[in-house]
């Protein structure tokens, strides 16, 4: 890179080659399995001399289409999490959240860890850019850079609105609609199999009565009030999330929690 983009460094540039030396340090580990237990920092030190030239060039390559693309990307970026949310949310099942209140197969009111909603959410942005022509050149590890910030900056903004406005959203193939209800920050849960508790922010998604319109506004107040008026004094002390659906590793959800 050159020495202005050295001196303003774009923070999605930032991100991508934080990721480039992540990926580069799993396929390092990969192709050398017996230096797996070593110090950590030394296999750093052997990573960053295998792929430097690598990483160098792939950064360079990539600094000036961000920096292209980078203007469009910042109008863009809080609507396309809105989508990628929405997505997120309709392809998801109404099992692989904890339930709250009620019960499967109609609950009434369902949980979600935060920082798997917004990585799930940040994993779809890179196929909805790549539909816009503004996006076209930039390959895989730089669009998921770009998504990766824009869910650093954004998400917690796109999900509150989502809750101030009371956005319903369909789970799944089901009828069934929910509003963000509240986000519980170190909410006490049990994570997996564990057989104690960690603190963990949680998403809070309440049901609409069924066969409500589109936007019903009564519905929407009404599933708001169901919660903190009902359902969120009689919380269950064993809720667990296992994390089954999501397609993540248990530990990696267990990294976002605050251990007691």
């Amino acid at each position: 890179m050159g020495t202005i983009s050295i001196l303003f460094a774009n923070p999605a540039v930032k991100k991508l080659e934080e990721r480039l030396w992540e990926k580069a340090r799993k396929r390092y580990l990969g192709e050398h399995p017996l230096e797996r237990a070593d110090d950590q920092r030394i296999v750093m030190r052997k990573v960053r001399t295998t792929y430097k030239e690598f990483v160098a060039a792939t950064l360079q390559e990539e600094d000036h289409k961000i920096r292209a693309a980078w203007a469009e990307f910042k109008k863009v970026m809080a609507e396309e999490l809105r989508a990628a949310l929405r997505t997120v949310l309709e392809m998801s099942s109404v099992e692989w959240y904890s339930i709250e209140a009620g019960q499967l197969p109609a609950p009434n009111v369902i949980a979600v860890p935060y920082e798997l909603l917004k990585h799930v959410t940040a994993d779809l942005v890179p196929q909805l850019l790549k539909k816009k022509i503004d996006f076209e050149s930039l390959d895989d590890a730089a669009l998921e850079a770009l998504a990766s910030y824009a869910a650093d900056e954004k998400f917690k903004d796109v999900l509150e609105e989502a809750r101030h406005d009371r956005v319903p959203f369909p789970i799944g193939d089901r009828a069934d609609r929910f509003v963000v209800a509240e986000i519980i920050k170190q909410d006490a849960y049990y994570l997996g199999e564990e057989k104690h508790h960690s603190l963990i922010n949680m998403v809070i998604l309440s049901s609409l009565d069924a066969g409500s319109s589109s936007r019903d506004k009564r519905a929407e107040k009404a599933a708001i009030k169901n919660w903190f008026g009902r359902d969120r004094k009689n919380r269950n002390n064993e809720r667990r999330f296992t994390g089954d659906g999501w397609e993540f590793e248990i530990e990696e959800l267990k990294s976002w929690a605050s251990k007691l």
